[in-house]
């Protein structure tokens, strides 16, 4: 069981990476931002593309960091003790994917956007499952 919330877990961390990088090397908006403001990035005029980029690469960098602090914590629990990091895994990877699922419903239900919400709803549902799993491998553990 622990095996199997651990490697769930580097999932979820390696998806939130991936999300990281996807942001942090993007020279404009996302299609569904285009959808939700309703205007192509080239109608913005320079001083508002260069504030969206800049949200859009303090959001890649925040994800990028959080989603390798949970792989290495996965990893380093795999390796030696999973202890250390019994609240910190799943609050850094449940609060990251539910603070995601956040913004991505606000966009969904505020705008016409149509941003990735059922893929952001499923990894926290991956991530709250990886969570229990986790947990429950340690009550069996001292049971």
């Amino acid at each position: 069981m622990l095996k199997t919330a651990l490697a769930i877990f580097v999932f979820v961390g390696l998806s939130l990476l991936a999300l990281g990088l996807v942001y942090l090397t993007r020279v404009e908006f996302m299609p569904y931002h285009s959808e939700a403001i309703q205007t192509a990035w080239s109608n913005l005029n320079s001083n508002y593309q260069g504030l969206i980029l800049g949200g859009l690469k303090a959001f890649g960098g925040s994800a990028l960091m959080a989603g390798f602090a949970i792989v290495f914590m996965a990893i380093a629990s795999l390796r030696k003790s999973v202890r250390p990091f019994m609240v910190l895994l799943p609050t850094v990877a449940t609060g990251s994917w539910s603070l995601l699922f956040y913004a991505t419903y606000t966009v969904q239900t505020s705008t016409p956007g149509n941003p990735p919400l059922l893929l952001v709803g499923l990894v926290v549902a991956m991530s709250v499952l990886a969570s229990t799993l986790l947990v429950l491998s340690q009550r069996t553990k001292s049971a």
